[in-house]
């Protein structure tokens, strides 16, 4: 039954696919055009194309397509309503260089001497280019090696990755993407502890041991993409989503491992609606070894609307939930409320529903927030301080300030996460909204008060500098009693149900502090250095503190952070 489901999907996908004008695959996350294309949005304020951002990965096509006609506006020498930097000026072409097939044009401002072997790198951002009438290709290496230390007896710690990716288009009626990196990777202390306690690598999906401390797994992503006419576009793939405009997302986010989809995003008039189906995988233990891992399924949309030039407002909606016989098709559904379906369904799934926001206050300043609600007790609201633990909510505020204190290229960012015991679990494993035993949205889980404050500066046009400050408090479950931290065990098991605050049961402070620097040799190649420190310090315990640092070289890849 779920394979003929997982077919219906396909066929579906090809048959519209049929219809479909040029379309193209997405930007990946965490990649330097982010950084560009997150200034740009704020100085635009109310952008056609660039101003939808709280949907993440970006379609590559479109973005490009926006950004090549703002740099022909600048090349005729017309001026834009905008301030740009030089370092600005410079990413615009890099962006244009890296997505070369939406932006043919722009190949001729990057010249190249000589190829290597007269068939590699003729295209200057891609180690394999095609550009033909029906036919266009990128083949892209990935390698990321980092070498450092850890001083909480780790000793060494490394990441070896090597893998390649690549990405076209077919008869401009179809796109495709992949890519596959088989890494080895020596962890500091708190991430083994994540591992051991999870039973999962952070980010990752099916990995080994080797020898008592080292990790090996294969990331594999990839997908198809198609639209139909300029409102619709839509994507089979195995890959990571994102929903929001902060550092974190109480929505969902990119911290868990990749997983099966299928999405659709409209985008008509001042709206961008988006709809996700996924299949997950449900909390496991080793018990399962290589046997197939039990199921789950995540349905969710998100509503996106320009309300006026300087705000955008979001609703968003999902359920997870587990089903033996598979997808549950009536939550195919793109429209109607799904719990108004849950309840015709007659079972009590996990549903939660949110409001973000996006404030464009200026030029250089922007808010963003979410709120989710996975529950709430309206007799309890005029006694919130009876800490009722059907009240389940979580909260984020920030702000962007970019060319902080008239430094151009400097932005800062602050943002609070605040989220309420028990706003993921659910009284059936199947249905906490997590994936590959880690949490879909933040890292942390529940029960937690977070702080964070960003530093991101691009004095050079090759030179990228980062600081970052993350400070929380949570509470923990104690003796085994469950205060709501942990989103795999069954809120059944709650110690009691009221009085349950933020930071309830055993407290503990955690502060990191990170630096990283990074120069670009050649376009996406990569040295870096990076350091952290950070305390974990649980009441009446001894604190925890680990410093460590690596150096190291990378190609097409992001680097490989744990920040929780």
């Amino acid at each position: 039954m779920q394979g003929t489901k997982k077919i219906l999907l396909l066929s579906v996908a090809i048959t519209m696919a049929s219809t479909l004008f040029s379309q193209s695959d997405y930007i990946s996350l965490g990649t330097k055009q982010y950084q560009l294309l997150d200034r740009l949005d704020i100085k635009l304020r109310n952008d056609s194309i660039l101003g939808y951002t709280t949907t993440k990965p970006y379609n590559r096509q479109k973005v490009t397509a926006r950004i090549a006609e703002l740099d022909s506006i600048i090349q005729t020498g017309t001026s834009l309503p905008i301030d740009l930097s030089k370092v600005d000026l410079y990413n615009i072409k890099r962006l244009l260089l890296d997505n070369s097939e939406w932006a043919p044009a722009y190949l001729d401002s990057f010249p190249i001497k000589k190829p290597v072997f007269k068939t590699f790198y003729k295209d200057p951002g891609h180690m394999y280019a095609v550009n033909s009438k029906d036919f266009t290709l990128r083949v892209d290496p990935l390698l990321n090696l980092q070498y450092g230390s850890a001083n909480d007896g780790t000793g060494s710690i490394y990441v070896n990755a090597r893998g390649i990716s690549f990405r076209g288009t077919i008869a401009n009626k179809l796109g495709f993407y992949a890519s596959v990196q088989e890494t080895q990777e020596l962890d500091p202390g708190y991430v083994r502890d994540f591992e051991a306690k999870y039973q999962a690598v952070p980010g990752q999906g099916y990995y080994k041991h080797t020898g008592s401390k080292a990790f090996d797994y294969t990331d594999a992503r990839g997908g198809i993409t198609f639209n139909s006419g300029k409102h619709f576009d839509f994507v089979f793939g195995f890959d990571k989503l994102f929903i929001g405009n902060g550092f974190r997302s109480l929505f969902l986010s990119d911290f868990s491992n990749s997983y099966l989809f299928f999405k659709i995003n409209t985008r008509v008039w001042k709206f961008n609606y988006q709809n996700i189906f996924a299949e997950q995988t449900a909390p496991f233990t080793y018990a399962y070894g290589d046997n197939l891992r039990p199921k789950k399924y995540m349905a969710a949309h998100h509503l996106s609307f320009q309300a006026a030039k300087w705000i955008n407002i979001g609703l968003f909606e999902s359920i997870s939930f587990g089903r033996s016989n598979g997808f549950a098709l009536s939550y195919l559904n793109p429209v109607i409320f799904y719990r108004e379906i849950e309840r015709n369904e007659g079972s009590p799934d996990k549903a939660s529903v949110g409001l973000d926001f996006k404030i464009n206050a200026s030029k250089r300043t922007q808010f963003y927030g979410q709120l989710l609600i996975n529950e709430l007790v309206m007799n309890e609201i005029l006694h919130y301080g009876r800490g009722d633990w059907r009240n389940k909510q979580a909260l984020q505020l920030g702000v962007k300030y970019i060319d902080a204190l008239g430094v151009k290229n400097l932005d800062l960012q602050a943002e609070a996460n605040i989220v309420r015991p028990f706003v993921y679990t659910h009284y059936d494993s199947a249905g906490s909204f997590t994936h590959y035993n880690q949490p879909l949205a933040h890292p942390l889980g529940a029960n937690f008060k977070e702080f964070i404050l960003l530093a991101k500066y691009q004095p050079l046009p090759k030179l990228y500098l980062q600081g970052k400050i993350i400070a929380y408090k949570q509470g923990l479950d104690s003796a085994g009693y469950n205060f709501g931290s942990n989103l795999f065990l069954n809120y059944e098991s709650r110690v009691r149900d009221q009085q349950l605050f933020i930071g309830s049961g055993t407290p503990v402070n955690s502060v990191t502090l990170g630096f990283n620097a990074s120069y670009e040799i050649f376009e996406n190649m990569f040295v870096d250095f990076n350091s952290t420190y950070r305390t974990y310090n649980i009441q009446k315990q001894e604190k925890t503190n680990v410093f460590y640092y690596t150096i190291g070289f990378r190609v097409n890849l992001q680097r490989r952070e744990f920040d929780f």
